[in-house]
């Protein structure tokens, strides 16, 4: 037989079976979606973030900027038009403002380029400024409360380079108009923008702290080398290239990787279960096979056949695939008003070769087997032929090694202690063997399940159940690949929800011992009178909003140990009494309790300076105040930074320096799990004093618990790749099974069975495939998810979050469920006539 003619038949077998298209194609599909959507974020992460964390536009070809000690003046300006090739100048006038409102905190006050090739700008709400009292704010300031378009706020601007008023003058304001909302690069994430003109102004400087220049027509780096040497030492100039390498994420890789790994499992997943499903329609298609040995074909050309018939199901199932991700890039950034994806055309089209090699890959077992049907095999009559399910010597050899590996490295990574890279590569290379083991003892462990289930389940779910369990173990091999796959992606489900959790319980610990109150205001002067008076103490002190307020005073002086050792250190006089959390993680002495008169908490290291321990004596001298002695009662970490290298009572610190004035107050929320109720009430009690520094590290650790919530969604939503192609290949192994019953559910139709009982066998078949994936994979999830927290020294603590894992559960046997819903609605539309004529 000449191959041409084998070619056209296979090409009218696609055609006249394009059932058969669709069960192996539709995996490929879902994985190539998968594939060419992250080839499509990829790319468009790119972009996005050259746009987002560049300082400057894509029109800027040179930067001049000042070193610190002096401004651009005008007539430097002015020179720097002349140079060859400078096409536009665009002065930057830059400083801090204090935005009354809006917390203690400085924002940037930036005038540059709005609009034009310059400008790194997109409005979203309202208008540019274009008077001389008008801003525009970015979207995390026009969030606060009283920051929306057409309010009227009030800036207190701070001195700066070049500023012609004095530090210690009295603040000014400037009260202007919010004209509109704009997005702006990562580096600008929270300032106010307005004209040049507006912010030297504002600034009240003698010049410009920065100037941008536009040159089409000339190398910037020419450009760049003659504005250095105009204008000579003092002054930074740089090319807009090098600036924008340099603003790259350095984390870009490792997204990219982790995607990479991600899709890659993905396809594996898909791979098997085509493979299989390849395996499956080859026994129903033997006959269709003998007959072309029969008229002259040979073993090679069966097998191309057959290779032929996968290369086109993946062809078709990535080209499909791949323009659904499109669409999808594309409608999702219509909605969200973002710039549109973008789309590479050699990396997509190598996603669709990564399906069509896919479909070959999973295939060739099955072309092999095709090449090897005898002539003989046209005379049978059987419709359907069942693989065997025995799982060989070889194949037991081989998942015994890996599980033997898997075990040995989880001893060693997980039970021996490692940390770092050997925990991390230790628990891939022990789930990757173990996943080698159930693929290849699968068929085993899934009989023997099938009869551990037998008696349980014919006792609840009667009859139905009872053959749903004989259904299962009837093509163990088939279904054993299907549930490994479901199984691998519930334990990547798994594992990330128990890893996150930990990381946030540790992460939040650490904080919370690091930083045990809600907000910290500092009197930002060292010396002299101190902004924190008595007043301003008590005003903060009797608002509602806050539960503790301990005022702290502090002095330089020298810790001295009674074996002649000395540590210059700051000493802080404070009564921790108020937020026993401040001592939770020191180590007392053998009284314990908190700290009292005569006692002092000494810091790890100047404990290990002085050679003392918990229950020793200490002196302690404040240059030019008095001298005391003080039993170590309590040894804090380094880190723990609010008590200082030395802390003691208010009283004992009289005794050292006792006109020192309060420069720090330690406050807690009477809600602990919303710091930001103390903003408005702060700012309000405050008086406008530029040394008044508030930092708020409560909210550090909710925003912390914000990115970890966003990590989690996004790793699931990796994970689910994987979670969803198992699905599809769930949907698959039923819908085979389905048709490889088709006469024993007619017989069972014409016997009197209805088809709710039919479609209540596949549920129940779905089901305890499900049960039995997700039982597996929660618990190897949990497994590796505790082990990979030895890459994690420090920052994790290990947590197992019970009501996470259930509802993961619930939601596996729901989804298992759900994609058994078209194989049962086939099973139970057999016709008792269709099913028992010949195939």
């Amino acid at each position: 037989m000449r191959a041409s003619g084998l070619t056209k038949a296979a090409i009218r077998q696609i055609a006249a079976r394009p059932s058969r298209l669709l069960l192996t194609g539709c995996t490929l599909m879902v994985t190539a979606f998968f594939l060419a959507g992250s080839i499509v974020f990829t790319d468009t992460l790119k972009r996005q973030l050259a746009d987002d964390l560049s300082p400057v536009a894509a029109g800027t070809a040179v930067v001049v900027g000042t070193d610190g000690t002096q401004p651009l003046d005008d007539k430097r300006v002015e020179e720097l038009k002349n140079v060859p090739g400078v096409a536009e100048v665009q002065p930057v006038a830059a400083g801090s403002v204090l935005l009354k409102g809006a917390g203690r905190d400085p924002y940037p006050l930036i005038g540059t380029a709005l609009t034009g090739p310059q400008s790194v700008i997109r409005p979203l709400q309202g208008t540019l400024p274009d008077g001389p009292g008008e801003v525009v704010l970015t979207r995390m300031l026009a969030d606060l409360p009283g920051m929306g378009v057409g309010s009227r706020i009030t800036l207190v601007p701070q001195a700066g380079v070049g500023s012609a008023t004095s530090r210690d003058a009295p603040a000014r304001t400037v009260t202007v108009t919010v004209s509109g909302v704009v997005q702006v690069p990562s580096a600008m994430g929270t300032a106010v923008l307005t004209t040049p003109t507006n912010a030297r102004s504002w600034l009240d400087t003698d010049g410009w702290q920065q100037t941008l220049l536009r040159v089409p027509d000339r190398p910037a780096a020419d450009v760049a080398s003659t504005v250095q040497a105009e204008l000579g030492r003092g002054f930074s100039v740089r090319t807009a290239s090098k600036l924008r390498a340099e603003s790259g994420p350095k984390w870009f890789t490792t997204v990219s990787t982790l995607l990479t790994i991600f899709v890659a499992v993905a396809l594996l997943a898909g791979t098997l279960i085509v493979s299989t499903t390849y395996r499956v329609l080859l026994v129903r298609d033997q006959t269709r096979l003998a007959l072309l040995r029969c008229v002259g074909a040979r073993p090679g050309q069966v097998m191309r056949s057959v290779l032929l018939q996968a290369a086109g199901s993946g062809l078709i199932a990535g080209a499909v695939g791949t323009a659904a991700a499109i669409c999808c890039a594309f409608a999702i950034t219509g909605i969200t008003a973002l710039p549109g994806p973008a789309i590479s055309a050699p990396s997509l089209s190598a996603g669709v070769l990564a399906s069509v090699l896919a479909a070959l890959v999973a295939a060739m077992p099955a072309a092999r087997a095709a090449a090897r049907v005898a002539p003989v095999a046209a005379l049978s009559v059987a419709a359907t032929r069942h693989a065997p399910d025995r799982i060989g010597r070889t194949r037991a050899l081989i998942g015994a090694l890996c599980l033997g590996c898997a075990l040995l490295l989880i001893a060693l990574a997980g039970l021996g202690g490692a940390g770092g890279a050997v925990a991390a590569v230790g628990s891939v290379a022990s789930a990757v063997a173990l996943f080698g083991c159930l693929l290849a003892l699968g068929p085993a462990l899934l009989r023997r399940a099938t009869l551990a289930l037998q008696q349980p389940v014919r006792a609840v779910a009667g009859l139905d159940g009872a053959l749903a369990v004989r259904n299962l173990g009837r093509a163990a091999r088939r279904t054993a690949a299907c549930a490994t796959v479901l199984t691998l992606g519930f334990t990547m489900v798994a594992a990330v929800l128990v890893t996150l959790a930990s990381v946030e319980k540790g992460t939040d610990r650490r904080l919370r011992e690091r930083d045990p109150v809600d907000v910290v205001l500092d009197d930002a002067s060292r010396t002299g009178p101190s902004a924190l008076t008595p007043a301003v103490v008590k005003a903060v002190a009797v608002l509602p909003e806050t539960d503790a307020v301990v005022p702290v005073t502090r002095a330089d002086g020298v810790a001295l140990g009674g074996n002649g050792r000395h540590q210059e250190t700051e000493i802080r006089g404070l009564d921790p009494a108020a937020i026993p959390a401040l001592l939770a993680d020191s180590q007392r002495d053998s009284h314990g309790g908190d700290l009292r008169r005569g006692q002092a908490a000494i810091s790890t290291s100047v404990a290990q300076s002085l050679g003392v321990r918990p229950g020793d004596r200490i002196s302690l001298r404040v240059s030019g105040g008095g001298e005391s002695s003080a039993e170590v009662a309590l040894i804090h970490p380094d880190d723990a930074y609010m008590l200082g290298g030395v802390a003691v009572l208010p009283a004992d610190f009289a005794q050292l320096a006792p006109l020192a004035p309060v420069r720090s107050l330690y406050i807690t929320a009477v809600h602990r799990d919303n710091p930001l109720s103390l903003r408005a009430p702060l700012d309000r009690a405050l008086p406008s004093n530029a040394s008044l520094h508030l930092s708020y590290p409560g909210e550090d650790r909710a925003s912390l618990r914000q990115l970890i919530g966003q990590l989690r969604i996004t790793a699931l939503g990796l994970v689910g790749i994987t979670v969803l192609v198992s699905l599809v290949g769930v949907a698959i192994t039923l819908t085979l099974s389905s048709m490889e019953r088709e006469r024993e559910n007619g017989v069972l139709r014409a016997v009197g069975m209805r088809g709710s009982r039919l479609r209540s066998v596949t549920a129940w078949e779905a089901g305890l495939l499900g049960l039995y994936a997700a039982v597996l994979g929660v618990t190897l999830g949990s497994l590796y998810g505790r082990m990979m927290l030895g890459a994690l020294p420090g920052l994790s603590s290990p947590t197992i979050p019970y009501g996470q894992l259930t509802v993961t559960l619930v939601g596996a046997l729901a989804l298992v469920l759900g994609a058994s819903v078209i194989p049962a609605l086939r099973s139970a539309a057999v016709s008792p006539m269709t099913a028992l004529r010949a195939d």
